[in-house]
């Protein structure tokens, strides 16, 4: 694993992806795929299987949480982590009830992915 580590302040939700992006890139990922909203995550997992997912709860259209309904049934093999900017302990109780396999609040640093990751079973 890279020992670089990466600090970044994001104004927006793309540049919160790409910097999470960067950091599983440099971790060795190499299939790093993102989505914008709920209905381009549906299709995607349609035609690939994902070793973990990274979903934020608060996405346009359809919340993360009612996302995760989803993809427990879409993608069942997938390890789905939720996101928020809330730490709210209903939110992290829901997540974990409706299938997600760990909670991240962000904002998320290298050090909180890589330990959760490390976490889950993931090099």
């Amino acid at each position: 694993m890279n020992q670089t580590h990466y600090s970044y302040h994001w104004t927006s939700l793309r540049q919160y992806v790409k910097f999470v992006s960067l950091i599983l890139k440099r971790m060795g990922y190499e299939f790093v795929e993102t989505a914008d909203n709920a209905e381009v995550a549906l299709e995607k997992v349609l035609h690939v299987v994902f070793d973990l997912i990274l979903l934020d709860i608060n996405l346009p259209a359809m919340s993360g949480l009612e996302l995760l309904k989803h993809l427990s049934i879409k993608s069942p093999n997938s390890k789905v982590v939720m996101c928020s900017v809330s730490s709210s302990e209903d939110h992290i109780r829901q997540s974990i009830k409706d299938g997600a396999e760990g909670f991240l609040v962000k904002p998320v640093t290298q050090t909180s992915l890589v330990s959760l990751l490390h976490r889950l079973g993931f090099q």
